[in-house]
């Protein structure tokens, strides 16, 4: 779990700093996701050098799904990154190879359906031995990043792909094969991303009506701005409050004690030194 908030962040800031999603920067995060995984020394960073397989045994017999051979991942993730961030050049991805009669979602596709066609590939591409899911749903965020639909990794559609685990794979496999069915696991993949959307957005409503709730309890401003903070950091000490807000301890400890009292936040008894103030009723919004 940490090597995939590490990977992520890592991925974050490239995108914040200008870097687009690229071959370099997959290899990038992969090494990080894979670091002190079992079995991974020799495949950190790199694309396979064998042929792998999905499937419920450890026999290729047994194989539900069968990617690219290894000898074909270059050319299939240079084709990905084109089709990502677009030609240098601004020459259009070949089509010839396509039914003409149907619709073509080309790389000036919504973001929404060019994620979604993104993700799909890169799993069915499945470039390493190991850590391709967990990888492919760090690029759905860092999709939605790189095409400005979100400013901060918060939308985590693959939250909701993988309550309903069954029928992601099933719409995986379908876009696979000699005829993929594309516009099903478009349409799945843009219902998941609302429901997700739909999930923050009711969190941040309630997280604003809780924070409204608590101003209006708050008698001075010191204690005010306590409490708003408390909203980034919802386990506060008097020390971290007064560095982030330019007050002093003593004031910050004071706003948190008055907080505490007004049963805004709970301080945990017995404790003398370096005191937590929890924000309990964000966390238990955040983690509906």
């Amino acid at each position: 779990v940490n090597n995939y908030f590490k990977a992520l962040n890592e991925g974050y800031d490239a995108i914040k700093n200008g870097d687009p999603i690229s071959t370099r920067l997959i290899k990038r995060l992969h090494k990080i996701l894979m670091h002190d995984a079992r079995d991974s020394t020799q495949a950190r960073g790199e694309f396979r050098k064998v042929q792998n397989f999905i499937g419920p045994t450890n026999r290729i017999e047994d194989a539900t799904y069968i990617p690219i051979p290894a000898d074909e991942i270059d050319g299939y993730m240079e084709n990905l990154e084109l089709y990502i961030h677009k030609h240098p050049y601004g020459k259009k991805l070949p089509t010839e190879h396509l039914n003409q009669s149907d619709y073509i979602f080309d790389e000036d596709a919504d973001p929404i359906v060019k994620t979604a066609i993104i993700h799909a590939q890169f799993e069915s591409i499945h470039p390493f031995l190991d850590g391709n899911g967990r990888l492919g749903r760090i690029l759905i965020v860092l999709s939605f990043l790189q095409c400005k639909l979100i400013s901060k990794p918060i939308l985590f559609v693959s939250e909701e792909l993988e309550k309903e685990r069954s029928r992601y794979y099933d719409m995986l496999n379908g876009v696979r094969g000699e005829n993929p069915n594309w516009g099903a696991w478009i349409i799945y993949f843009i219902q998941a991303t609302k429901r997700m959307a739909d999930k923050i957005y009711d969190k941040l409503e309630k997280a604003e009506e809780l924070a409204k709730a608590g101003l209006r309890k708050c008698a001075i401003d010191s204690e005010k701005n306590v409490w708003l903070y408390t909203f980034s950091n919802p386990s506060a000490t008097a020390k971290e409050a007064a560095e982030a807000l330019g007050i002093s301890p003593n004031t910050a400890r004071n706003a948190l004690n008055n907080l505490s009292e007004k049963d805004l936040l709970y301080m945990k008894q017995g404790v003398q030194r370096n005191k937590k103030y929890w924000n309990y009723d964000l966390l238990r919004i955040l983690r509906e």
